[in-house]
Formats: C-alpha cells, sequence, structure tokens
C-alpha cells in the first residue's frame, strides 16, 4: 500500500468573516477515513473546500504528503461537492467520458459506467435522470479521476441503498490502495480505520487520537 497522509496544522477556517474552524490539528495517513459530522453550519462544507483550495484558509496550513497543498499536483485530489459538476444537457457517457479525457483515463470511462449501473442510460441526457441516477453519474469520477485524497461531501445523497453499496465498495477499495478520504454523510460508516470529527463539538485546540 502506498505511503500518504494529510496533515492539518493550526488550521483556522472563516466564512463570510465568521469564525467556522478554530487552529484545527489533525492527521490522516494512508488507508484512513475521516467522517466529519456537525450540526448545520458548524462548517462541514467549509473544511472540505479549504483542503481543496476552493476557499482560502484563515491561518494555519494544509500538507500533503509532507509539501504544503499548494505544491502539489492538483490531480492528487479528488472533490465532490453538493454540486456535482455535470452538464444537464449532455448524456450520461458524454458526461462521464468529459472527465476521462480531462485527466487522461478515458481508458476507464467504461468501466465507470458499469460500475454505476449506467450502461443501459449511456445515451439518456443527464436532465432526464432523477437525482439518485445523476448521483451516481457523478460519483464515476472517483473512477476517472487519479486522486488518492478524496473530498466527498454528502456523497451519498439521494442515492438508493444499491447506490450506497456501491459507494463504499469503492471507498473500501480505494482506501485499500493508500488512499485517504474526508466525507461529510449521514449515513453509516463503519470499519477499523474510520474515524469520525464533530466540528459541534470543537475545541479552541483539537487534537487527533
Amino acid at each position: 500500500m502506498k505511503s500518504n497522509s494529510l496533515e492539518l496544522k493550526s488550521l483556522t477556517v472563516t466564512r463570510d468573516g465568521a469564525l467556522l474552524i478554530p487552529t484545527l490539528n489533525y492527521r490522516l495517513e494512508s488507508g484512513e477515513m475521516l467522517i466529519v459530522a456537525g450540526a448545520n453550519g458548524s462548517g462541514k462544507s467549509s473544511l472540505l473546500k479549504c483542503i481543496a483550495g476552493l476557499l482560502p484558509s484563515a491561518g494555519g496550513g494544509i500538507l500533503l504528503n509532507g509539501l504544503p497543498i499548494s505544491d502539489c499536483a492538483r490531480d492528487c485530489i479528488t472533490y465532490l461537492g453538493h454540486q456535482r459538476g455535470l452538464s444537464l444537457a449532455m448524456s450520461v457517457m458524454d458526461n462521464v467520458a468529459f472527465w476521462g479525457r480531462a485527466y487522461d483515463r478515458y481508458d476507464v470511462v467504461d468501466a465507470a459506467l458499469h460500475y454505476f449501473d449506467l450502461d443501459d442510460i449511456a445515451d439518456v441526457p443527464v436532465r432526464t435522470l432523477s437525482a439518485g441516477w445523476q448521483q451516481r453519474v457523478a460519483l464515476t469520477r472517483l473512477i476517472t479521476q487519479p486522486g488518492f485524497l478524496w473530498l466527498l461531501d454528502e456523497p451519498t445523497a439521494n442515492l438508493d441503498q444499491q447506490g450506497v453499496n456501491l459507494l463504499h465498495s469503492l471507498l473500501e477499495a480505494r482506501l485499500e490502495q493508500g488512499g485517504i478520504t474526508l466525507m461529510t454523510t449521514h449515513a453509516n460508516v463503519e470499519g477499523e480505520k474510520v474515524k469520525t470529527l464533530d466540528l459541534s463539538n470543537l475545541p479552541i485546540a483539537a487534537e487527533a487520537a
């Protein structure tokens, strides 16, 4: 298993001038998953966006494999937020193929479609699909993008149980390969290397156990 690490060093996150996360210290290693929990407005989504580089931190640092995350190749990170990043006018196949070409992984497009049971609707415009099937299309990026750090904001939203099971199996496989995952979710996730950080109860200085 490849050795990877993510370290948050005295990370401070604000939004619109309001302090959300004070002085967070946390470290994750290869094969570990962190469930980011907390009440609405506690900063769950903002934390993921900050690590993804979509929201500037108000202080502290983020290290990926010992290097400032700003110095790391962006294809090390796969971020999936509430906005699915899909073109509703394009077909399922065209959406999946877009990400495959963008990351020079067109060879896995068919496998991504098959994994999420999208073969039979590959030519269907995404706008005609239910929210659950649109979510499956979005999740194919976990296969077409090469990042070892997955930042997933409510990835189980609108999925049926089969979809949740497929996602969990994919997460387990990626962790076994040395990946690291931070995820917000209301689904039950268990495992020896699954940790939970509740931002609602975050003290002034939080340390990983």
